[in-house]
């Protein structure tokens, strides 16, 4: 990489995020880099709190000359906010950072060298730390996977990753070469995307760095509970996951395993902890449009997309007994 080239693009999605936005800021210009080797993009998507404001006054403040805000004037959630990001880069890399997040000390001048000996990667995986009401609750998560580089689709395969974007390094030019981008307008955008990205890659391998401070909280817009809109945007992610694997299928039938497990876990996954909870229409609703791989294995999953009906009735009965059911088969796992 040229010394007087911007290296890295960092994109930041926000909406009504001022409370977090200079925390997150503060991590990224306390790295150690040198202006021209990065640039910070906020995309604001709407905010109907000071947000603009609170950014604009961290770039008044600091004078860092690298922090561009750009605003939307419809909102496009957090996809239609990284994929303004992507358009505006002008970094070899990007990153993608939410704004209730943060970066390690000195984490990224180590992501830069690493990406400066591997020129040409197209993504580089690394760790992160998982941050609860104020308190660090894992400090690692992946730090156990092979090192060594191979093509995405082998990655897939054959390591544990996160279906989060950002997790990753991209290169710039492999996204737009590939028309790369998250969908927009939707909750949930992030595990389809990250699937695409990985299955293109040709050159791919995992840092064992703990790069990001990731943050839980229940007043996340990812929240799920009983909203029925969410729910069933879960089961549209899963029904996205299910057609890349049938895409795939025509190209590498391993691979595609792969990507059918993982439709299959979440298909499972929201049946037992979502769809219980909300009423008997919007069940059938969901079964009969976001139907679960067949055949597969396991036969309830068979069952619910094969007679949707019926299994909604078997639902709706059992309901009472559900969140004992869940429990005890949470715990078996």
């Amino acid at each position: 990489m040229e010394t007087n080239k911007c290296q890295l693009s960092i994109v930041i999605p926000v909406f009504n995020g001022s409370n977090e936005i200079n925390i997150c800021l503060d991590s990224i210009y306390s790295q150690g880099m040198s202006p021209e080797q990065f640039e910070v993009i906020c995309v604001d998507d709407c905010s109907t709190d000071s947000t603009v404001e609170v950014i604009e006054d961290y770039a008044n403040r600091m004078q860092p000359g690298n922090l561009k805000i750009i605003r939307h004037n419809v909102n496009k959630r957090q996809g239609g906010g990284r994929n303004t990001g992507i358009e505006k880069a002008i970094g070899t890399y990007i990153l993608f950072l939410d704004h209730d997040d943060y970066f390690k000390v000195g984490s990224l001048l180590q992501l830069v060298r690493i990406a400066e000996i591997n020129t040409g990667v197209d993504i580089m995986m690394f760790d992160f730390e998982a941050f609860t009401n104020g308190i660090i609750s894992q400090k690692s998560h992946y730090l156990h996977n092979d090192t060594k580089e191979m093509k995405g689709r082998e990655f897939l395969q054959s390591q544990e990753i996160p279906w989060v974007p950002w997790c990753y390094l991209y290169r710039r030019d492999f996204l737009n070469e590939h028309c790369l981008r998250f969908e927009e307008n939707i909750r949930f955008e992030d595990a389809d995307f990250v699937m695409k990205c990985t299955i293109l890659a040709q050159r791919m391998f995992f840092v064992p760095l703990i790069v990001v401070g990731h943050t839980y909280s229940d007043s996340q817009t990812t929240a799920v509970g009983n909203n029925v809109g969410k729910i069933i945007d879960l089961f549209r992610l899963s029904d996205r996951i299910k057609k890349i694997a049938m895409e795939e299928m025509l190209v590498d039938k391993e691979c595609s395993n792969a990507i059918l497990a993982h439709h299959l876990f979440r298909h499972k996954y929201d049946i037992m902890r979502y769809l219980w909870r909300i009423p008997f229409s919007q069940m059938v609703y969901i079964l009969r449009h976001y139907r679960a791989y067949v055949p597969n294995n396991n036969k309830w999953l068979t069952f619910s997309a094969r007679y949707p009906l019926i299994f909604a009735i078997v639902l709706q009965l059992l309901k009472p007994l559900f969140p004992l059911m869940r429990k005890i088969y949470l715990s078996s796992k």
